[in-house]
C-alpha cells in the first residue's frame, strides 16, 4: 500500500528568507538614492560658494585692475591714501578731463568706489563692488604700494610720486571660512 502525502503549503505570509531579501534590496535602493542626493547637494553648495567668491572677490579685483592700471596719479588730499583707501586719477574716456576713482573699504565690510569727473559729473557717484568684505575685520590691508624696484612704500605721502605698481588683496568670509585673492597691477601711465 502506497501512501501519498501532499505537500500543501499554507499561504500565511512570507518566509524569513524572503523578508531578508526584500529588506536587502530596499537598503541598496535607499542607499543609492541618499548617495545621489548627497552628491547633488554637495555640488550645489560648491557652486554657490564659487559664485559668491567670484562676486565678492573676482569681480572687484577685475574692476579695480581695469581702473588702476590706467592711473596717471593718486589724489592724496583728504581722506588720503591708506592701505584701505586709494583715489586714482585717470582719463578712461579720453576726453581730456580727469576722472577720480576713490576705492575704499569701510569698517562695515563694504568695498565701494566713488567716481567723479570735473566736467561731466562733478558730483561723485558711489557704487558698492563688494558687500561682504573682510579686510578690515581681519586686519589685512587691501592695497600695498611698490616703487620701480618693487620695494614696498610704507610712507603713504610718497605713494603718488614713487608708486609704479600695487597689490590688491580682497578677503571675504563664506560659511565660516575665509577666502582671499591677490592681484598685482603695474601702472601703464607712470
Amino acid at each position: 500500500m502506497v501512501i501519498m502525502t501532499s505537500s500543501i503549503r499554507r499561504e500565511e505570509g512570507f518566509t524569513l528568507t524572503e523578508l531578508l531579501v526584500v529588506l536587502g534590496l530596499l537598503s541598496v535602493i535607499l542607499g543609492a538614492a541618499w548617495l545621489g542626493f548627497q552628491v547633488a547637494n554637495n555640488g550645489s553648495k560648491a557652486s554657490d560658494r564659487q559664485s559668491y567668491i567670484s562676486h565678492e572677490v573676482g569681480f572687484p579685483l577685475d574692476y579695480m585692475e581695469r581702473i588702476l592700471i590706467q592711473n596717471y596719479g593718486f589724489d592724496n588730499t583728504y581722506p588720503g591714501t591708506t592701505g584701505y583707501r586709494v583715489a586714482a586719477l585717470t582719463d578712461r574716456d579720453n576726453d581730456g578731463h580727469p576722472e577720480k576713482y576713490l576705492f575704499e573699504c569701510t569698517s562695515a565690510g563694504v568695498l565701494q568706489v566713488s567716481t567723479s569727473e570735473e566736467v561731466d559729473s562733478p558730483t561723485p557717484k558711489v557704487y558698492v563692488i563688494s558687500e561682504h568684505n573682510s579686510n578690515m575685520a581681519q586686519a589685512k590691508v587691501l592695497f600695498k604700494y611698490f616703487d620701480a624696484n618693487l620695494n614696498e612704500i610704507t610712507n603713504m605721502s610718497n605713494v603718488d610720486s614713487q608708486a609704479r605698481s600695487m597689490t590688491m588683496t580682497i578677503v571675504t568670509t563664506y560659511d565660516g571660512q575665509s577666502f582671499a585673492d591677490t592681484r598685482r597691477v603695474f601702472f601703464r601711465n607712470r
